[in-house]
Formats: structure tokens, sequence, C-alpha cells
């Protein structure tokens, strides 16, 4: 077993956010590090911080306010006291120096934690720090960018007052000397446009899981780790809201009035619209424009009957037929199935059969071949798995063969042949949230798709980024270049499709870029479109319009 990393903690007090709590205690029961010493600041009761009661009125009406209406479940900005975990960690009590607005030890309270030649420091306290302590552990101080600031913490608050679709969160490994601090971990998460609890309590779930993936990265790796990560994230930009004051008087009152009309838009949404939307197909034949011109408005409709819709498609071309495999949701039962559109050869529809229906969930029909046979992965994140499934008589018979991963809970796995091996790319969620809502795109490969041997990437979340994780589509080679389409759920689910180019791929690295995004801003009537296939110059992709419900109709 290899030794246990030695990180430090840099404290004002032993009480803390409870997310920030839980990776104090994942720590402490790993066995890949160890809290080795905690660093307690006693002059920040001097500084004479602002605190919340110093505020704009209106500020903290709305903040409690909507902590009142939504407070629901787990609470990750509540304070928990930590004392039992470090109970019998060595404790350093220093006095910081306070520096143009920074802090710095003194050079003998550094000696004193040198000693305990730590690998990493997380800052769970202090002001913005500068000096020489940041070149004491190994792999650096590292920071949540909503601690890096002296202000009072306006995490996502911004971006549900000013309506930004995403909100964001960064750790990083502090620099000094005016050098940019080193972004080593990310994520975008989808804004909750009508709470600013619920949307600072998603985002600090995700931010929780970033220490202790680098942490057990660099445990297994070693200190390459760092340097992939450093190239993964250099061209990735900072969240622009981080370390924005507290809004005035005048502002506040403007934001609170907003988040109201948004809250009563929400509601109404709510109550004379049902959460199904309407989704249906849309496909045309021979399109002769390359796949990144293409004008969809001249695209042919497949609409099922009012009771279901038709989504998730991905077609086949074979015996002068277009096969379709689609999710089949029918609304009274609130779960989908995947049935099989069969089409000739001039897109008329002939028949539709129910193919795979399971007690939970069901729906996006990836089909993959296999040494000449045709298999599926379909998403059956309901059930915790991700299945495989095998055609024995084309097109309507497929059997069970194995789940690929057990006790996972992932969606619109896609896998792809490349350099004779198989890529799997699903989204994980890894808090338990909606997984509509997840940004974070894992990658796994392996030699031969049938067995369990699947290796994750060292990457992982390779994508975390609600507007471009989450499949939309089999990913293609097209003039040499590697495409993967992917949704963009940033605001809401399903809102549009992309295609990102895959400019690397192997067993250590990763990169893509976006390409082309595409909104159904050909028909007002659409609302989104998150799938895009095709097969022999069939090309389909699915799209939704708002559904009324269905008391409103009677």
């Amino acid at each position: 077993m290899k030794e246990k990393l030695k990180i430090g903690l840099m404290l004002d007090s032993n009480v803390l956010t409870a997310w920030k709590y839980s990776i104090i205690e994942t720590i402490s029961k790993s066995d890949f590090a160890a809290i080795s010493v905690v660093i307690k600041n006693i002059q920040v009761q001097l500084y004479g911080i602002s605190n919340d009661h110093s505020l704009s009125l209106v500020y903290r009406f709305h903040k409690k306010l909507d902590r009142l209406i939504f407070a629901a479940g787990n609470n990750y900005s509540k304070k928990k006291d930590i004392q039992p975990l470090i109970k019998d960690v060595p404790e350093v009590k220093i006095k910081a120096i306070e520096n143009n607005n920074c802090e710095e030890l003194l050079s003998g309270d550094i000696d004193i934690i040198r000693k305990y030649n730590l690998d990493i420091i997380l800052k769970f306290g202090f002001r913005i720090l500068t000096g020489q302590i940041l070149k004491v552990p190994e792999y650096g101080i590292w920071s949540y960018s909503m601690d890096n600031y002296d202000t009072i913490d306006t995490t996502g608050y911004y971006e549900v007052v000013k309506k930004i679709p995403v909100t964001g969160s960064e750790l990083v490994i502090l620099r000094d000397n005016g050098n940019e601090n080193l972004l080593i971990s990310n994520a975008w998460e989808s804004t909750c446009s009508y709470s600013i609890h619920l949307n600072r309590d998603k985002l600090f779930q995700r931010a929780s899981l970033f220490t202790i993936r680098l942490i057990q990265g660099i445990n297994k790796y070693g200190k390459n780790y760092l340097t992939f990560l450093e190239k993964k994230y250099e061209k990735n930009i900072l969240n622009e809201c981080t370390g924005l004051p507290v809004p005035s008087f005048i502002p506040s009152v403007t934001n609170f009035a907003g988040a109201i009309v948004i809250l009563i838009r929400k509601i109404y949404k709510k109550v004379f619209y049902s959460d199904p939307f309407s989704w249906i197909l849309l496909y045309k034949k021979n399109d002769a424009n390359d796949f990144l011109d293409y004008s969809y408005s001249s695209y042919n409709k497949l609409s099922p009957s009012k009771d279901k819709f038709w989504a998730d498609p991905f077609v086949i071309s074979k015996d002068d037929k277009y096969y379709i495999f689609v999710e089949e949701f029918i609304y009274k039962k609130t779960k989908g199935h995947i049935s099989l559109l069969e089409l000739d050869n001039n897109g008329e529809l002939l028949n539709v059969r129910k193919l795979i229906e399971k007690p939970y969930h069901i729906s996006y029909p990836f089909i993959l071949e296999l040494g000449g046979e045709l298999y599926m992965i379909p998403e059956t994140a309901g059930n915790r798995t991700i299945e495989l499934y095998k055609c024995v008589d084309f097109p309507g018979n497929w059997v069970f063969v194995k789940n690929i991963m057990d006790n996972i809970n992932a969606v619109d796995t896609t896998v792809f042949n490349y350099n004779n091996r198989w890529w799997l790319f699903t989204v994980i969620d890894e808090i338990d949230s909606s997984l509509d809502d997840s940004p974070e795109l894992f990658l796994f490969f392996t030699d031969n798709i049938l067995t369990d041997n699947w290796i994750s990437h060292p990457l992982n979340p390779i994508v975390s980024d609600i507007r471009t994780a989450r499949p939309a589509g089999k990913v293609f080679i097209h003039e040499k270049k590697i495409y993967r389409p992917s949704q963009d759920c940033a605001g809401r689910y399903g809102k549009a499709f992309n295609i990102n180019q895959i400019l690397k791929l192997t067993d250590t690295d990763y990169e893509e870029v976006l390409v082309k995004k595409v909104e159904p801003d050909w028909d007002n009537k659409l609302k989104g479109t998150h799938t895009f296939n095709f097969d022999n110059g069939f090309n389909v992709i699915d799209a939704y319009s708002l559904r009324r419900r269905q008391f409103l109709l009677s």
C-alpha cells in the first residue's frame, strides 16, 4: 500500500460549512491521505471583516426568504464542528501579518509548519495568502475560488439574479508574486434560476468532490498527475462572478424583484405545463450538405400519438429501409421503453413495435456493431446499471447479455472503437442529484467490450460542464477527424445539441473543442433538441415543445 499523503488544514475556526466538513471527514477515514496538522489563525477576529448584519437589509431578507422556501434535504451551507475529526491532530496556532490586504506568515511559524513535511495544505480559512508559506507543501496550498477573496461569500447569487445560465466553482493552487493561481479542477453547473439556496447547495456538493479526487489521483499517479491537470485546465475561463461584493441597497431591491418575477414564471409553468415534454423526431434523406452546415428547417417531422413521445433516435439503414430505435415514453406510465420505427425508402412510417421494456425507465438506445453482430446499450440509470443487449434476429429480437457496470448512476452511455480500443463515454452523478443536471462526463476504456476490465481515465471527469458533457448520439469520424455530439443543458434540460471535435484521445490525455451548436431556432414552437444521429445518408434528430397539462385540455 502506498504511503498516505500528509495534509495540513488552515482554519480560522473548527466550525466549517457542511461541504468542507465532508471533505475532512472523507480524508480522515481514507487509506490515501491523513490530516497531519491543523494551522489555526488566531488573528481573524481582529480584522473586523463585515458580517451578515452589516449588509443590505434587502439582500439579507432575500437570502433568508429563499432559504425558508427552498431549504430541504441536505444543506451544504450548514455549519458543523470538525473537532471530533481532528481531536488527535497536532495544532499550530499562528498570528498572520497583514500585508496589502493579504496575509503573510512569520518565518518562525513557517519553519514549524515545514517540519510536518506536508504534501498539501487545504486553505479553509485565513484571508488572501502571500509569501513563502505557498512554497512549503510539496503540491502547494489548495483553495476554492469562493474562499480566496476578502469579501462576504456571494457564490451562486449573481448567477441567479443576473440570469446567467451556468454557475462555476474552481479549485486552485495558490501562486505568489503576481502569478495567476493554477486551476486544477472546476465544474460548470446549470444555474437554478429560481433559488439562490438550491443553486449554492448543488455547487457546494459538486465542489466537495474536487479535493478528494485530486488527492486520490496524486496518490495513484504521483506528481505527473498535476502536470496532466495543468494542461487540461490551461484554456479554461474562470467564473466571472467569483469574488463579486454584496450589492448595495438599490441593486438588491432590483435583484429581489427580478427573483420574484422568475419564481412566479416558474410556478406558472409548473401549474400549466407537464414536466415530460412533447418530443418528436425530424429526419431527412440524402442531405448533401456537410453535417456542420445542415439546415434543419427542411427536415420532415415524425410525430407519435398524443399519449406518448419519441426521443433519443438511433438509425440503421438496411435492406432499402430505415430502422429508427427510440425511447418511447408513455405519459400515463411516467417511464420509457425502447421501440423501433420502421420506415420505407421514401421515409414513410410502416410499423412501430416495442423492443425492450423493464420495470424501470429505459431510453437512449445506443447501437454498436461488433464482429458483424449488433449490440445495444440503452440508458438504464433507473436500475443503476449500464446494460448490454444483443440482436439475435434483426430488427426486433434483442436479448440481455450482461451488465457492463453495476451500482452506477450513469446516463446516455456512448461507446466508440478507436485505435483498437473501446472508449466508453457516460455522464455519472456522484452526488445523487438529478442526472439531468450532472455536468460530469466520464471516460473508460478497454481492449474487449465483452469483458469487465474497464479502466477509468486518469483525467476523469474529462468534461465538467453542463453545456457540453452529456452525450447526444454516436461518436463518428469525418475526414479523419473525430466528432462527439453532446447536449447543452444549461438553464434547462435538452436545450440544444453540440458537435465537439475530439483533439486528443489516449490512455492519459483527452481534449475536445466545440465546433457547432444547434438550437431549434427554425421553428418558434420548438424549445429544444438533444440528439443527432445518421446512417447512410439518413439524418435524424429530436426536438420538443412544451406540453400543456391534461386537465387543461379536457
